[in-house]
């Protein structure tokens, strides 16, 4: 067993070393720290690829892993199935009226929601929490269908894992399968996917806020099949026009239709006009006051950073006040800070407990980090927040 591991693990830098060659001495150097870092993050898997060929991996075992389940990376493969409707007319536009597929929403605000607004998250939707609002429901489509608005739809970005629900729903609606079946039967298969089984409530809904598990190759594939525009093996699977507006930023910079934007690189500080802007935007004095005792005079070079100094200011619960309290605002880093950047040119699905596949179509490089999640509580840098800085940095374009 010994003798196999270490031949896994010289396998391993065996095949980093190769194909690193043909890097330059900074992005080989890049390179090793990114595996280096998802040893030290406890993934369970880390594959990289450059031009369609493998650069470098990393795995825990010493072998790729079964299927790991997606989380929130979930949203952005769902994105992918809703353009292909959309393709096909089954949906018209984004812009079609929730209402169309559940006439109870024809009166009222609820009328004003569109395909758009699930997709980017503006629908208005009272958000919710998975944990204890999401999961111990029976239908998660008719807890969406019956949820309060907390916003008139399109005017707040608002994460919304219960609004995005909705999308299975719609899918059942236009073309009478579940959404398991309508992506195993169609892009899986044209991609020759193989997914674990997807997480359903009771109901039978797949979830399509999470639940999703690939292989990272077969999470790769779909990253390769952005990167090229929805072109897959001389097939137009879904359309440029789709995965264009996918990209696209949406009501704020950092979001496009459930997939991230970021710029290739970053130069984020902090000044007094950064905190008197979040007290005119009507964030709560208490958060604007955590925000200036701790990052007054603060400088950052990536966003990954600015997240953790943000979440540690505002304490234990900082990821939820962020959302709560700047997010819902359309506060991102790069709105709450003074901000110098260069063009955004990656593009990622992003999961609790550090689930990601990053894609930077300039350089031609798609990355997974995948970790299977064993408990509720994630160790402090299991979470690899700067995997896509990380990503960019190998890419080495600006």
């Amino acid at each position: 067993m010994r003798n196999l591991l270490a031949a896994s693990l010289l396998a391993l830098f065996a095949s980093t070393a190769t194909h690193a060659a043909a890097l330059s001495p900074p992005q080989q150097a890049a390179l090793k720290q990114l595996v280096k870092e998802a040893e030290a993050s406890h993934s369970d898997a880390m594959v990289i690829w450059k031009d369609g060929k493998e650069i470098g991996h990393y795995y825990a075992g010493g072998s790729a892993p079964e299927p790991i389940e997606l989380m929130s990376v979930t949203k952005s493969v769902v994105s992918l199935g809703i353009g292909q409707l959309i393709d096909e007319g089954k949906i018209k536009s984004l812009d079609q009226p929730v209402a169309d597929f559940y006439p109870e929403w024809r009166q009222g605000q609820k009328a004003a929601i569109t395909v758009r607004m699930l997709l980017d998250h503006y629908s208005g939707i009272q958000a919710g929490t998975p944990g204890t609002e999401i999961y111990p429901a029976p239908d998660a489509v008719q807890l969406a269908l019956a949820a309060e608005l907390d916003s008139p739809p399109g005017t707040r970005f608002v994460y919304n894992n219960k609004a995005v629900n909705l999308l299975a729903g719609i899918v059942l609606k236009v073309t009478g399968k579940p959404m398991d079946g309508f992506f195993r039967e169609g892009l899986f298969k044209a991609m020759d996917i193989t997914p674990g089984n997807w997480e359903t409530d009771k109901a039978g809904n797949p979830y399509a806020m999470a639940g999703l598990p690939l292989t990272a190759a077969d999470l790769g594939k779909l990253g390769a099949l952005v990167m090229q525009r929805g072109e897959w093996k001389g097939k137009q699977l879904v359309s440029t026009r789709y995965i264009d507006a996918m990209l696209q930023a949406q009501g704020i910079d950092e979001c496009g239709l459930l997939w991230w934007r970021k710029p290739l690189w970053i130069h984020l500080e902090t000044d007094p006009a950064s905190f008197e802007k979040l007290r005119k935007a009507g964030v709560p004095e208490a958060t604007v006051a955590k925000l200036e005792k701790g990052l007054k005079g603060a400088s950052y070079d990536n966003q990954g950073a600015v997240f953790d100094g943000v979440f540690a200011a505002l304490g234990p619960d900082g990821r939820s006040t962020f959302q709560a309290d700047l997010q819902s605002r359309g506060f991102g880093p790069n709105k709450m800070f003074k901000v110098t950047q260069g063009p955004v040119g990656a593009f990622y699905g992003d999961g609790d407990g550090g689930q990601s596949v990053v894609v930077i179509p300039a350089a031609h490089i798609v990355a997974v980090r995948q970790i299977a999640k064993n408990s509720e509580q994630e160790e402090e840098g299991e979470g690899f927040e700067d995997f896509a800085d990380l990503v960019i940095k190998v890419a080495a374009v600006h």
